[in-house]
């Protein structure tokens, strides 16, 4: 009986695995027309959620997020920018930095004559504004209101700003509503058509960045960036921009899932989602199957052929008097293949060498860190084709050696 137990073991095995093939293949017949159309309507939103991750990516590195946590607040936003638009600072810019400002708001339609501002300082929270850019001389002022934080708007808060500063006998040539897209507009519900008639007439939208509208970044701090002699400033600069295009895309990132959320209210996308996460998890274990079936029995020169952990498969065994492995790790990423002469093993490095000098199949291999008799290679995970005759040209050339 006990020499009968690793038949039975391999057996159980079989059938284990045979199980799950079949388990996997049965999802896919179930659910084939509903997957195939849950998958079209969500592969646009899947495309711009990975191109919004990848801008992520692209602008991983921001001073800002590493000196302080008040990016997020409007008060931050605020003084930046009251900052470089004031005459009087220490940027360098004089009035320059106002008037390519103004250039952008007169490209969205304002009408606003630049002589009016050239002894113009902006001011902060002055009757509760967030920067009042004005002139004592002209009288002239622009209002703007940053919603960079996404904050909701206060009871009639611009029409309320506009009557500050009219009474005190200035000119508002511009109300600037500075949200962090150009999704966001303010909440008019409780403004009386006075209001809107006098707000909306001087309101420009400028959105902090938006890639298919003018915006903050864009059109206002790149081409600060090009003019300023500062390398300080210039720094400042490109940080400030990339602040707040990762801010943008945080807030796309929401945006998106919205989307992705909605989309799951329809018919029986829930489930048919969930089955989809469900096989996702399921595909590195299928995958690894595949490999054993087709070498199970034509592994030689190696002795043994099994599955690790579900998603491994493993070649292993002794040949040319040198205990060596090939590691298989199936993902949804793709197949990641080590070949290594486990050091415990084999304590003489040099014959490690010798071998994968006199195997082509491995020529394009890299070298694992801190693993000297260790190598990888990455397949596409739709690339069979190349994984399976890379397997098939390498157990030829070992069984040579």
């Amino acid at each position: 009986m006990s020499a009968n137990i690793p038949y039975l073991c391999n057996m159980a095995e079989g059938v284990y695995y045979i199980g799950l093939l079949q388990r996997w293949q049965n999802i896919i017949a179930a659910y084939e027309e509903s997957l195939k159309c849950f998958l079209e309507q969500s592969s646009p939103i899947c495309r711009e959620y990975e191109r919004s991750k990848q801008q992520d990516q692209d602008d991983s590195f921001n001073v800002f997020y590493l000196i302080s946590d008040l990016y997020y607040r409007e008060n931050f936003h605020s003084d930046i920018i009251a900052f470089l638009l004031d005459t009087r600072e220490k940027h360098g810019y004089g009035a320059e930095s106002l008037s390519v400002f103004i250039s952008l708001l007169n490209s969205m339609g304002s009408e606003i004559k630049i002589e009016n501002y050239v002894d113009a300082v902006a001011v902060r929270e002055e009757g509760k504004i967030d920067i009042l850019i004005k002139s004592e001389n002209s009288k002239h002022v622009i209002i703007i209101e940053n919603k960079i934080n996404n904050a909701g708007d206060m009871p009639r808060q611009l029409p309320r700003y506009y009557d500050y500063v009219t009474e005190l006998g200035y000119r508002v040539d511009a109300i600037v509503y500075l949200p962090l897209d150009n999704n966001k507009r303010p909440d008019m519900n409780d403004w009386s058509k006075d209001d809107i008639t006098k707000v909306t007439e001087k309101l420009i939208t400028v959105p902090a960045y938006d890639k298919t509208h003018k915006n903050l970044v864009n059109d206002w701090l790149r081409p600060l960036e090009s003019i300023t002699s500062s390398v300080d400033v210039l720094s400042t600069l490109r940080q400030y921009s990339r602040l707040i295009k990762q801010l943008n895309s945080n807030n796309m990132d929401t945006v998106i899932l919205k989307k992705f959320y909605d989309s799951l209210k329809n018919g029986d996308n829930l489930e048919t989602a969930i089955s989809i996460r469900n096989m996702i998890n399921d595909l590195p274990g299928y995958l690894a199957i595949c490999i054993l079936n087709k070498f199970s029995n034509r592994s030689a020169p190696f002795s043994k052929v099994w599955i690790y952990s579900s998603n491994y498969v493993v070649f292993e065994g002794n040949i040319s008097n040198i205990y060596l492995k090939i590691s298989v790790m199936c993902s949804e990423n793709g197949y990641e293949v080590t070949f290594e002469a486990p050091k415990a093993y084999n304590p003489d490095i040099n014959i490690f060498q010798r071998i994968i000098s006199n195997v082509d199949s491995l020529k394009d291999f890299s070298p694992v860190a801190d693993r000297p008799t260790s190598i990888v290679k990455h397949f596409g995970i739709f690339d069979e084709s190349g994984l399976y005759g890379f397997i098939d040209s390498i157990l030829k050339e070992l069984a040579g050696l």
